[in-house]
């Protein structure tokens, strides 16, 4: 009897064992670059044993007539290895291994707890239910894919593999919690491997259509090439000058083997070019497989991403991944249609979000989980890296840590305002080496701006504090925190300067409908003064745009985003001397529900009392070293005890779930028989890069309008393939809003779901031209 994994909707049938030995290539493959082909080769060779049952062959023929997901089929192979592979209590490397391995195969449609809240044991469970038709499908499994002694032998070249990596893992943990936390992503890591496998084999043969494996590119000839454009540009400037020289350090520290590094240079220094000097030499001399950069904000990756493709000249090599416009659902055992749609981050160059990349890192979605692989053998720009949360420290550290030492990764931290990421709680295992080291005259080049503290204010004095600054200068910026204030001074702007050009820029507003209002305002402000030019923001233009005013004002927030937004001002030396930040505190500010601003802010206040006393300790400027480090030793020192790893409301902390686990492991005596006990499911969601977590929604600005008219047919409902190709048209068209925003905008009719339920939409009515996202009048909120 042959056993089936999928039936095409066109009739073709593919049997368990060719899904198996096909899934198991695309994992083994996956993992090479971290030395893992063996154990990715069997994890994913193990996965779906299962379905060799006449249950499930009922369950393949029932043509949607059993409900979705109704048979077991991960369980088996989870029981399977844990009798072949483990001892109870664990004693060895081998045992620990064999928990690796029955996790990935029992988790590959959806993370489960391994000690979870209410005492129980995921792996005992696993082991002990009744009912899955364990027997048949392992007599079967034997008989018809893997015999037992390939499944010995396999497992002993995966035990070799995996052995090194745990010494590994032993030498750079500072303690026993430490070594439990990589060992997890380590778990992760092989998860990852698996749901690519499966995932890509399915969508292929479902498809019908087999992926062109994505080759290498020639990385000294895409090299070549960029440095080519780069020595064309213009070197007749000190500035200009002073850029070419940090690239030309740049391409010379990326002889060096791979590990975690800093790229420490002022704003406006041509940071994005330089790091990607740096990631293609690096790539080219050290054989990795792709190159990944991350921006922590879509404004910042929106012009990174268009100075990455005029330079690389070459859109097929890129993947650009900042909006998962399709619905993540969990459906148990089944596997979503929409799942399939996930992007694997397979193409050469990646450039995405910071969002993107910690939910790659530590989200419970099946489609995030998926993208771990990735990241092996990578060279990963981090761009901002200052933005990473300070609640999240602890597990950023160490997984940059674990991406170095074990994926065989390079992580480049970039930032104009690095943090001390090695004075952290759980650490990086060492200061990362500057690759262009700092030199006070090649920063000098850069002081194009003085930091003017100008005390507190009020919203409304604030208001009359712009109009006295405005009548002495042609072009005035103002950042804000929230959105609330920056539309409150966007209205009074242009209600009381009617004879100036007034934009506005938010996160409220889709990357189509910024990308519209940036470029109006380049044009505006190269017009040399024909008209006085206003831009109010929230920090979406802080970083990343390049744009120059000869005036910026910055409500009070961390030193970091200060010097960011003092990058928009006097960019390019325009002046002749500097020009002026204005620094302000915001006196009736409410900064409830965001604990990250309102302790950057209390840091901030900290360095300008010590700054007050004696300005000559920060060498005379808010913007300098000293000054960094002092805000960010303030920030670290005010932390409480726990902050860095991820508290939750429920007392436990998500660093905790993902190690020792201490919150859940000692509440059930099974514990004890399994090494691992972490609670990967309730750890991933738990975990959101901001505090509320948010939905994508579809806006209909400019082509979006149509896009949603297409949405709502028929056809985008049942053919995914169309539904896909509307998604990737919608991304440019896509915001993000809050739950709680979610919920108002629902109840009032202003989002509605389309393609059945797929992606949510937003209505007309809810969509301003000047401001993005609005919610009801009376109610309107933050859009951070």
């Amino acid at each position: 009897m042959e056993y089936l994994a999928h039936i095409a909707d066109d009739g073709r049938e593919q049997t368990v064992g060719e899904h198996l030995r096909s899934a198991a290539e695309y994992a083994s493959r996956a993992l090479a670059p971290a030395g893992l082909c063996e154990a990715g080769y069997l994890c994913a060779l193990l996965h779906d044993c299962g379905k060799y049952t006449e249950l499930f062959d009922r369950y393949i023929h029932s043509n949607g007539e059993m409900r979705r997901g109704s048979v077991n089929h991960t369980f088996s192979g989870v029981r399977l290895i844990m009798e072949r592979c483990h001892n109870e209590p664990p004693a060895s490397t081998r045992d620990i291994f064999g928990e690796l391995l029955a996790y990935a195969v029992g988790a590959h449609h959806g993370e489960f707890d391994i000690a979870d809240e209410d005492g129980k044991n995921g792996f005992f469970h696993r082991t002990k239910k009744e009912d899955i038709g364990y027997e048949e499908a392992v007599s079967n499994y034997i008989e018809l894919c893997a015999d037992t002694e390939e499944l010995d032998r396999r497992f002993k070249a995966a035990c070799d593999e995996v052995t090194p990596i745990f010494d590994r893992i032993t030498d750079i943990a500072a303690d026993n919690s430490e070594v439990s936390f990589y060992v997890g992503m380590l778990s992760r890591l092989l998860l990852s491997a698996v749901i690519e496998g499966d995932r890509r084999d399915t969508a292929e043969f479902m498809s019908g259509v087999k992926r062109k494996d994505d080759e290498i590119p020639d990385w000294n000839e895409l090299l070549d090439s960029v440095e080519k454009k780069i020595l064309d540009l213009p070197a007749n400037t000190p500035v200009n000058v002073a850029r070419r020289n940090i690239s030309e350090q740049c391409r010379l520290a990326a002889e060096a083997g791979s590990g975690v590094y800093r790229l420490n240079v002022p704003t406006g220094a041509g940071k994005t070019l330089s790091a990607l000097r740096y990631a293609l030499a690096h790539a080219a001399k050290n054989g990795m497989r792709r190159v990944i950069f991350t921006s922590p904000l879509l404004s910042i990756l929106d012009q990174n991403a268009e100075v990455i493709r005029k330079f690389v000249g070459d859109d097929s090599l890129i993947l650009e991944h900042h909006s998962n416009v399709i619905c993540d659902s969990a459906d148990g055992e089944a596997l979503d249609k929409y799942e399939l749609l996930a992007e694997n981050w397979s193409a050469p160059i990646i450039i995405t979000t910071m969002v993107q990349l910690l939910n790659t890192l530590f989200s419970d979605k099946t489609s995030c989980i998926r993208r771990f692989q990735a990241l092996c053998g990578s060279v990963i720009v981090i761009d901002e890296v200052q933005t990473v949360p300070c609640k999240m420290l602890s597990l950023f550290n160490l997984a940059v840590n674990f991406l170095s030492q074990v994926c065989r990764a390079t992580v480049l931290l970039c930032s104009a305002t690095q943090p001390c990421l090695e004075q952290t709680k759980h650490p990086l295992i060492k200061q990362p080496a500057d690759i262009v080291p700092y030199d006070k005259k090649l920063r000098d080049v850069f002081k194009r701006t003085d930091i003017i503290f100008d005390g507190s204010r009020t919203l409304d004095e604030l208001a009359a504090r712009l109009d006295n600054l405005l009548s002495v200068s042609d072009s005035l910026l103002i950042v804000c925190n929230l959105k609330k204030q920056a539309e409150f001074l966007f209205r009074y702007m242009k209600s009381n300067h009617g004879d100036c050009l007034v934009f506005h820029l938010s996160a409220g507003m889709c990357i189509a409908h910024r990308r519209a209002a940036i470029e109006k305002l380049r044009q505006a402000l190269a017009a040399c003064g024909d008209k006085k030019v206003i831009c109010v923001s929230t920090q979406v233009i802080e970083a990343g745009v390049d744009i120059s005013f000869g005036c910026v004002v910055r409500l009070a927030a961390g030193l970091d985003s200060v010097i960011q937004s003092a990058g928009r001002c006097n960019r390019n030396g325009e002046l002749d001397s500097p020009a002026p930040v204005y620094l302000i505190s915001c006196a009736d500010e409410n900064l409830a529900g965001l604990g990250d601003i309102k302790a950057q802010k209390d840091a901030l206040n900290q360095l300008l009392t010590e700054y007050s006393l004696n300005p000559q300790a920060f060498d005379s400027d808010l913007a300098s070293d000293n000054s960094v480090g002092r805000y960010y030793r303030a920030l670290y020192a005010a932390m409480p005890d726990r902050a860095q790893d991820y508290p939750t409301k429920h007392g436990f902390t998500v660093y905790d779930l993902l190690a020792d686990n201490d919150a859940f492991s000692g509440r059930c005596g099974e514990n004890d028989l399994f090494a691992m006990r972490q609670a990967f499911k309730t750890a991933g969601s738990e975990f959101n890069v901001f505090d509320s977590n948010g939905v994508d929604v579809i806006v209909p600005y400019g082509g979006g309008a149509e896009l949603i008219s297409e949405l709502m047919s028929p056809r985008a409902e049942h053919d995914i393939t169309y539904l896909h190709s509307l998604c990737e048209r919608a991304k440019p068209y896509t915001v993000s809003v809050y739950s709680h925003q979610q919920r108002m905008l629902e109840e009032a009719g202003g989002i509605y779901p389309a393609a059945g339920g797929a992606v949510r939409v937003l209505s007309a009515a809810n969509y301003d031209s000047d401001v993005g996202v609005i919610l009801e009048p009376d109610i309107n909120s933050f859009i951070v």
